[in-house]
């Protein structure tokens, strides 16, 4: 064992039991550990904010859409065929989950005295409803057969509470169109995400009515869904399937316009971002917080420490060696701390996963609790970067010592 090591561990002990360092030191501790918990529940919460809401988001219009080009920003959709040389050929290609076919509409939906403006998503039988069943409140979702009618219907639980329905129940839709038509609905179930913005929105039926409604043929539909295998490589999966469909041109003359979730959702992606933005100043923060505490505690140290440090000056102790030993007693310090910050951390973690302990408003936060993510990989990045940072950053106070004179610091008490 190198020298300083050994000093370093044997003074620690001393330095943990009595002097005024002792008091110092323990507040430098709590200040790391609350400085890493704070970091890592924050790292946490952001990852798990973004996660949950990108699933969410996925979940009601996947990650890449194919739609006409003439199509708007409503909901009133031109229709483009479904026979597409991609379609279902796209599957094939690697990092290409599932392609789904859709049709959508705007509705009022009717039931007694209650009206509620809503869009009816008609899928078909190839429609992915797994993000939906997870989310099921009571029912079961469509079961969609192509060529066989349905008149079943998945509404969210606040269309459910607005029009006090339940599943079962029969609710009437109402088209603004010229002219006016409407379609009896069954209630099959009701889901609930928590994402309030589409909960509001969304319900979903057989697209073979909506296709009837809006006079289009069997093979006319409003796009298609893409989804893909890691949301990490959305814009690469975007531009492969650009070069599928982003340049052709239909018989009837239209052509085909890709977008993916995030150029749809600009304005929450832009919200996530930002987010984001206040966690690295919450890191800066914590990082300057815990250094200020450790430098004081290392400044305290050393001057308790003047005598031992005259004493081996005297006997041709460099300065770098000496600097060395009150460096590695304040990583003991820092790693006590760290320790400590990371079972407060995961203990907090923990409890928010399993008893939603803090409550947000889903109108505003597109969740109904903090969304606490468990992760290894920032639990040992964190850890890992603050001793790094501390280490280096440490260096700085420990030049006191260069200044220190034998003569002077010998019989310093």
């Amino acid at each position: 064992m190198k020298l300083e090591w050994f000093i370093a561990r044997r003074i620690s002990g001393k330095t943990y039991n009595k002097g005024v360092s002792s008091t110092v030191v323990k507040i430098a501790v709590a200040a790391v550990a609350i400085s890493v918990a704070v970091m890592i529940v924050s790292m946490s919460v952001i990852i798990g904010f973004k996660d949950e809401i990108m699933d969410k988001v996925v979940g009601f219009g996947s990650c890449v859409n194919i739609v006409n080009r003439e199509s708007g920003g409503n909901y009133e959709t031109m229709p483009i065929s479904s026979h597409q040389d991609f379609y279902p050929a796209i599957e094939n290609e690697d990092g290409i989950k599932h392609i789904q076919r859709y049709v959508m509409k705007p509705a009022i939906l009717k039931s007694g005295a209650d009206i509620l403006g809503v869009v009816i998503k008609g899928v078909g039988q190839e429609y992915d409803f797994g993000f939906f069943e997870d989310n099921l409140v009571e029912g079961s979702v469509p079961k969609i057969v192509d060529g066989d009618k349905s008149d079943a219907m998945l509404i969210s639980k606040r269309m459910a509470d607005l029009l006090n329905l339940s599943v079962g129940s029969k609710l009437v839709a109402y088209f603004v169109q010229d002219p006016p038509r409407m379609r009896k609905y069954t209630v099959s179930g009701i889901y609930q995400t928590g994402l309030e913005e589409y909960d509001k929105m969304f319900c979903f039926s057989d697209m073979s009515d909506i296709q009837k409604l809006n006079s289009w043929n069997d093979n006319q539909i409003s796009g298609f869904e893409v989804m893909i295998d890691d949301f990490a490589k959305l814009d690469e999966m975007t531009a492969l399937v650009q070069e599928y469909a982003g340049y052709q041109i239909a018989e009837d003359g239209s052509m085909l316009r890709v977008t993916n979730v995030k150029e749809n959702n600009r304005q929450l992606f832009d919200w996530i971002t930002l987010t984001e933005m206040n966690v690295y100043v919450i890191l800066g923060i914590m990082f300057f917080v815990a250094f200020v505490n450790m430098s004081t505690a290392m400044l305290i140290i050393i001057f308790e420490r003047a005598a031992m440090i005259g004493i081996m000056k005297a006997v041709g102790s460099c300065n770098w060696l000496i600097r060395k030993i009150f460096i590695i007693q304040s990583m003991y310090i820092t790693g006590k701390g760290v320790i400590i910050g990371n079972i407060v951390a995961a203990v907090l973690i923990l409890l928010e996963q399993c008893f939603h302990l803090v409550g947000l408003d889903p109108q505003s936060y597109y969740v109904d609790h903090v969304p606490a993510e468990f992760q290894f990989w920032y639990f040992i990045a964190i850890d890992f970067g603050t001793l790094l940072v501390m280490s280096i950053m440490l260096v700085l106070p420990s030049m006191a010592i260069s200044k220190m004179e034998p003569a002077k610091v010998v019989n310093f008490r």
